[in-house]
């Protein structure tokens, strides 16, 4: 099998259970306005966008 290169699909780029981990500490804040929850979903996004790229 090849070596992994950068960019390669195959390549864990983070720990599944980490990004649970920071998701659900995002998401599990309390938002007292739609725009803290705007924030904390915007937050949770960049998380999973960050994992995945």
């Amino acid at each position: 099998m090849d070596p992994v290169k950068p960019h390669d699909p195959r390549a864990t780029s983070a720990d599944p259970e980490e990004v649970v981990a920071q998701v659900n500490e995002v998401l599990g804040r309390t938002a007292e306005s739609l725009k803290e929850e705007a924030l904390n979903l915007e937050q949770a996004h960049g998380i999973l966008n960050e994992a995945l790229s």
